[in-house]
Formats: structure tokens, C-alpha cells, sequence
């Protein structure tokens, strides 16, 4: 298994970052990395993201979450054999730092020769690029 850390500074409080991560299913809607997410059931959901080897597709379950602070899943099934982290720290007031983790299983000979360069680590750091772009676009948490 590889592993793949990144981390991107986001212009908002801590709060409002988690509640927009916590909204996966809307990831396909700015995540370039991301094709769709369903919500199968609670802690459950299916995905399908783009990576150098085409679509590929998993079921995560989460593993762990403590609010506000971080959250942990395995993609068990599926094409994208990986698990992971997020964890959220507040710097200021006013931003907040996404620290993600992954371990990724490579399965053939383009999706080892994807990672070896650097291939995987790229989507990693464009999606989360992505996603602070959407969140300080001005997406705050959902009023109902």
C-alpha cells in the first residue's frame, strides 16, 4: 500500500469546513477527482472517482468520527482498495487546516506506474484544492 498525506489551508472557521467535508455526496458537484457518491445507508456510501486508470468504484464505511475534528473511513470493496483520515485544525478564528491521509492499494501494472508518478498524490492534492476553493466561494453549512 502506498501512502499519501496532504494538507490545504482553508479560509473559514473550523465549523463551517467540517460541515461542508461531512457533505460528501456534494463532492461530485466541485471535485473534479470525484464522479458520484451515494449515501447507502448510515456510515455507508458508494463512490466513483476518476483516476489514471479510468472510473473506478468502492464502498467506504466509516470507521470513526468525532466531531468537528476528524473522520476515518475503509473503502474496502471495490476497484480503489484504500482507507483514511481527515482531520480538521483550527489555525485562526478565521481558517482551518484539512490534513487527509490515505493508505492506496494499487491494483495492476498502470495504477502502480499511476503512483510511482505521482499520479495518485496529483487527484490527492486537486480535489483538495477544489474543495477549498468551493468552501471559501462562500459554501456555509446548510440551514434547514
Amino acid at each position: 500500500m502506498g501512502r499519501i498525506e496532504e494538507s490545504v489551508e482553508v479560509l473559514a472557521p473550523l465549523a463551517t469546513v467540517y460541515e461542508q467535508w461531512i457533505r460528501c455526496e456534494e463532492f461530485p458537484h466541485f471535485m473534479r477527482g470525484v464522479v458520484s457518491v451515494d449515501r447507502d445507508a448510515p456510515g455507508s456510501s458508494s463512490w466513483v472517482v476518476s483516476t489514471a486508470a479510468g472510473r473506478r468504484g468502492f464502498e467506504a464505511v466509516t470507521t470513526e468520527v468525532i466531531e468537528g475534528e476528524r473522520v476515518a473511513w475503509d473503502g474496502g470493496d471495490g476497484s480503489v482498495r484504500h482507507s483514511g483520515v481527515v482531520t480538521f485544525h483550527q489555525v485562526d478564528d478565521r481558517t482551518t487546516r484539512v490534513m487527509l491521509q490515505l493508505e492506496v492499494e494499487p491494483h495492476g501494472l498502470w495504477e502502480h506506474l499511476a503512483g510511482a508518478l505521482g499520479f495518485v498524490d496529483r487527484r490527492v492534492i486537486d480535489d483538495l484544492a477544489d474543495f477549498k476553493r468551493h468552501v471559501e466561494a462562500g459554501a456555509g453549512p446548510r440551514v434547514d
